[in-house]
């Protein structure tokens, strides 16, 4: 059944040509938040290893607490309140967030899973990622000593 005349037309032409005013303001929070992420991650880092020394990675150990710690923060205020804008979110937990450290989304989803009540799911979740990211790091690493 054919839409009314004029229905739709705009989804389509901003879905066909791209991006509408709305993803292009996206686009601008993702690159700005997330080079401001990128940025606090490499000061960050580096003012608390110069600090506390090579012999533990306390740096990024404090990275990734932290980004848990502010996702969880931006991430249900967002949820929970109108006033903050999807663009806004996007930038901030996609942008900001992504460009400080992953681990913080990473700890968003194993809890959103956990209070949905998916503990076999978020166990796997966690089992997965961590045991994983174990085994793809010491193959990345031998792949490195071999190139």
């Amino acid at each position: 059944m054919p839409a009314a005349k004029g229905a739709g037309n705009d989804t389509w032409k901003r879905a066909s040509n791209g991006a509408g005013n709305g993803t292009s303001v996206r686009i601008i929070f993702l690159i700005i938040f997330g080079a401001v992420g990128t940025l606090a991650r490499y000061g960050l880092d580096g003012w608390i290893q110069y600090r506390v020394g090579s012999v533990f990675p306390a740096g990024t150990l404090t990275i990734n607490l932290l980004g848990c710690l502010i996702l969880g923060v931006i991430g249900q205020f967002s949820l929970n309140h109108i006033t903050v804008s999807p663009d806004l979110r996007i930038g901030l937990t996609i942008g900001l967030m992504g460009g400080f450290t992953t681990f913080s989304t990473f700890g968003w989803d194993t809890v959103r899973m956990l209070e949905e009540g998916e503990w076999s799911k978020a166990s796997i979740y966690v089992g997965a990622s961590v045991l994983g990211g174990l085994i793809a790091m010491m193959l990345g690493m031998r792949t490195g000593d071999a190139l």
